[in-house]
């Protein structure tokens, strides 16, 4: 199927598998290098590129066990999600990023500060961790298929889910798929993150 004639509606979605993770790291570090959040955490291109795929990793490996991540044919679009009853250590993940960020670490530690406490706690609720698809895939619906795949579940369960969009493009995504922005994160001398909050739609 040729990239132009692809809709949200023809793509199969699957659960990734261990199999899965190599490529998935790989798609979610070139969706993000020139992603304002990562950009802001990571200023120089050239250590960017050489940590996002720790990043990812460190994420993916975290969250796989929970059987959250989905992803599509080819493997050129991701999503990582925690469902509502995943029990995340999410002290050792914090750690384990820090850890991989190196001389940046500081500012993702900020990042964290800033962002975490705005995650609601006391509704249980779908989380996107990340969602991605690689530059050259991009707006050809596999992030729009990524999506409904989880969210006519929530629908259907009653289930409320939450996010953080971390540039204009991906927050319009978001957006036309029902999410509104519950509040706004200004990053110190550097871009916006958009927290999301969506109802399930009866």
């Amino acid at each position: 199927m040729a990239i132009s004639n692809i809709t949200p509606a023809a793509v199969t979605v699957r659960k990734a598998g261990v199999e899965d993770v190599d490529r998935l790291c790989d798609m979610l570090s070139a969706a993000f290098s020139t992603d304002p959040v990562m950009s802001w955490c990571y200023p120089d291109p050239d250590r960017r590129r050489q940590i996002l795929p720790d990043f990812f990793r460190t994420i993916v490996a975290a969250t796989l066990p929970h059987d959250g991540i989905d992803t599509v044919p080819g493997g050129h679009a991701g999503a990582i999600w925690l469902p509502p009853d995943a029990e995340l250590d999410e002290e050792q993940l914090a750690a384990d990023l820090v850890d991989a960020s190196g001389d940046d670490a500081e500012r993702v530690v900020t990042l964290m500060e800033l962002v975490d406490p705005e995650h609601p706690t006391d509704v249980a609720h779908q989380y996107l961790f990340a969602l991605g698809t690689r530059p050259e895939w991009q707006s050809h619906g596999l992030g729009s298929a990524l999506l409904r795949a989880v969210l006519d579940r929530c629908d259907e369960h009653g289930t409320p889910a939450y996010l953080e969009a971390s540039s204009e493009g991906n927050k319009r995504l978001y957006l036309r798929h029902g999410f509104e922005v519950r509040i706004t994160v200004q990053l110190p001398d550097g871009p916006p993150v958009w927290c999301m909050w969506r109802d399930p739609r009866r």
